[in-house]
């Protein structure tokens, strides 16, 4: 597995928020802090309509886009991916770091939106992204086309996405989704696109190849 390092991952040594907008940080961690619906858990459905629709296989690289406490990166890590798991937020990653840690699981804190792209996040170099309920929070368009350039040229970017209805109560803060509108945007420049439903409330889309940059969202 290279070198996908870019913070330390000792679990004694607390993750600074300094090199990311305080605001941004201290939102995030107020709501893992204070309400546990935030830590959402696989479920058995989930899990195995992943497998079906995604190669994952061991000895591939992962990225986990908005890791949160690490329900995901956990599981590619014991089914023997090389996992790079990334999040603003530095209780996430504390809790995730809590849950279990393998020698081929790094937690690392990011801004996808507000840093610059780190050293970890080669070019060609994932064979998987993943990006759970966190896209709504991105600028879409900007990580589209990063995903794209970090993909091999076979690689795969899973995207969980909260689906919203417009007669449905306003969801919590930290649960924002995207209209059905939205979702269909976000194949655009990719070479092919499939979706899968996940329940009512969310939508599972796979997109490979990137032929070009997608529209501003």
């Amino acid at each position: 597995m290279p070198d996908l390092h870019t913070t330390p991952t000792n679990p004694a040594l607390p993750l600074s928020a300094g090199a990311l907008p305080q605001s941004a940080c201290a939102q995030w961690d107020a709501w893992y802090t204070r309400d546990a619906r935030l830590n959402l858990p696989l479920t058995n459905t989930e899990i195995d309509l992943f497998h079906q629709h995604v190669d994952a296989a061991p000895g591939m690289l992962a990225l986990d886009a908005g890791c949160g406490t690490g329900h995901w990166s956990r599981r590619l890590a014991n089914t023997g991916l090389g996992v790079l798991a990334m999040d603003a937020s530095p209780t996430a990653l504390a809790l995730a770091r809590r849950q279990g840690s393998r020698s081929n699981l790094n937690y690392a804190q990011h801004d996808f939106d507000t840093r610059p792209i780190p050293p970890s996040l080669r070019p060609g170099t994932f064979d998987v992204i993943m990006c759970r309920n966190t896209l709504p929070y991105l600028d879409r368009h900007r990580f589209l086309v990063d995903a794209a350039r970090w993909l091999t040229p076979t690689g795969q970017l899973h995207l969980t996405v909260p689906l919203t209805h417009p007669d449905a109560p306003p969801p919590p803060p930290w649960a924002q989704g995207l209209s059905a509108g939205q979702i269909r945007s976000l194949g655009a420049g990719w070479q092919t696109r499939a979706d899968y439903p996940l329940g009512t409330g969310h939508v599972c889309i796979i997109l490979t190849g990137q032929t070009g940059e997608p529209p501003a969202a």
